[in-house]
């Protein structure tokens, strides 16, 4: 309910805000300053107008303007819904078996995004913004299950100001997604993609940038924060005691160098450290003590990235994590060594993502193949794996609106150790074949938005599959063969996202 209501505010503040800056405007008679241009602007040529992702306005993998305008309110949006059957019946499911596989049968996930900027001192080179996201992130839609309930999620809340002291300089703090560039088709950022509360600072010289960030989390698990339960203290209610408080530090430095424009290319190098303080975990029972030691984590890596022209790149990356970064910053060790610390854990990522387009045809690529070792000791463990995915997407342009996109996909996972259910050790795969017909109002683009589509997606599983992802009980135990039909929608405007 708090959730709901903050969202309604948000809008209402907004909504009056802009209202306000376009009377201002109105009474100054000053002429508003000329957007950078969108995925909708005439002026691009025709055949590449809508093909603006997040990204694709600048060369790949520069960061985003500081604002789409120059002073006031202003507003986006990122969204993707989607709703499918089995054919035989059932709510349509997905079929990965890697980490981060097809993204075509994901949840709902809706993002509001709500800028307000100023400039500095009435100048206009200089000025500041505040960015406010709350999200939909997961679950069903109310008209899907009936149920009011929601998870919201405010995915970024900073502040930051632009060329104030320095030129190229920005500064920053507060909550916000922190990343570099991802690939599309998995919805995955191999290199640099952090969820923070902290602050940071940017400083870009004509093709050369630096960005430097540090912050905290704690997670609300037994591994970073417990309470207990206490009795009243005199005429006091009863009360809960902090035992373990040990929050996350996570910092992150990134170098990047641009060469050229079109065609160009570009080095980033990007490093990560973790550090976890030391803590004391308590059973509320027996009121044992067990000792948590403190722990380190660390990532390396670095990404290569060309384009011909607009909307023709392709990245590569290798990342090397170890310790509590081999998991990442949100999620829990899966696995502890035997002085329960993590430090033995390791991640290895080499990824590929790439685009291309023409007039009649575009071309998205992606793939990855990634190695986990997990922290414990056992020489047969099923935490520890080898994955991967191959995927390609040609988007056929029939005319200026009208498009069919087809994507072939190849997933594979092996663990190291024996499933504990079916006794062996599982090598779970799954193709898959999508066709989606599609709207594309925007134009042409494998980028362009918003994209109205009908889906049809069958996935072929091996026995492994089908074993690795459900338990005999479920009714798709039995399917080595799925059938996805549906229908889905997915836009974005204005998106901010670093």
């Amino acid at each position: 309910m708090r959730a709901r209501r903050l969202i309604s505010v948000v809008v209402c503040l907004g909504v009056a805000s802009l209202v306000s800056e376009l009377r201002a405007q109105e009474v100054l008679s000053q002429p508003a300053p000329k957007p950078a241009p969108t995925s909708g602007d005439t002026s691009l040529p025709k055949g590449e107008r809508g093909l603006a992702a997040e990204g694709t306005q600048r060369e790949p993998g520069s960061p985003p303007p500081p604002s789409q305008t120059a002073t006031g309110f202003d507003f986006g949006s990122y969204g993707r819904i989607g709703v499918g059957s089995d054919g035989r019946g059932h709510e349509g499911y997905s079929t990965n078996v890697v980490s981060h596989g097809s993204r075509l049968e994901e949840a709902p996930y809706l993002e509001l995004n709500f800028y307000y900027s100023r400039s500095i001192g009435g100048d206009e080179h200089r000025r500041w913004r505040v960015v406010l996201v709350p999200a939909f992130a997961g679950g069903d839609l109310f008209h899907y299950s009936g149920d009011f309930t929601s998870h919201i999620a405010i995915r970024n809340a900073y502040a930051e100001t632009v060329n104030l002291g320095i030129d190229g300089l920005s500064l920053w703090a507060g909550s916000r997604m922190y990343r570099g560039d991802d690939i599309y088709l998995f919805d995955y950022w191999p290199l640099d993609n952090l969820n923070t509360i902290g602050a940071g600072a940017r400083y870009e010289h004509k093709k050369f940038d630096v960005a430097l960030h540090a912050g905290l989390n704690r997670l609300n698990d037994l591994y970073q924060f417990e309470t207990l339960d206490t009795p009243p203290r005199g005429l006091g209610p009863p009360g809960k005691s902090t035992v373990l408080d040990r929050p996350r530090f996570v910092s992150s430095l990134k170098l990047q160098q641009r060469f050229g424009d079109f065609p160009g290319f570009k080095v980033a190098l990007y490093a990560e450290l973790h550090l976890l303080p030391a803590g004391t975990e308590t059973d509320p029972t027996t009121m044992l003590h067990t000792a948590l030691p403190s722990d380190t984590g660390w990532v390396a890596g670095v990404q290569l990235g060309g384009w011909l022209r607009p909307y023709v790149f392709a990245n590569l990356w290798f990342r090397a994590a170890g310790g509590l970064a081999a998991y990442g910053e949100l999620t829990v060790p899966t696995g502890l060594d035997p002085t329960r610390s993590v430090t033995g854990a390791r991640e290895y990522v080499g990824a590929l993502s790439l685009n291309w387009e023409s007039r009649w045809l575009g071309v998205m690529g992606g793939a990855y193949l990634r190695r986990f070792t997990d922290a414990s000791t056992s020489a047969f463990n099923p935490n520890s794996y080898t994955e991967g995915i191959l995927a390609v997407r040609p988007h056929i342009y029939w005319n200026e609106y009208f498009h069919t996109a087809i994507e072939l996909s190849y997933q594979a996972r092996k663990a190291d150790g024996v499933d504990f259910v079916a006794n062996r050790v599982l090598t779970p795969s799954v193709f898959r074949f999508s066709v989606l017909p599609l709207v594309a109002p925007m134009g042409r683009g494998t980028y362009s938005r918003p994209q109205i589509y009908l889906i049809y997606t069958v996935s072929a599983m091996n026995d492994d599959a089908r074993i690795a992802l459900y338990d005999p009980s479920d009714y798709r135990y039995g399917q080595n063969v799925v059938h996805y039909i549906g229908t889905g929608v997915e836009w974005w405007f204005n998106s901010s996202y670093r």
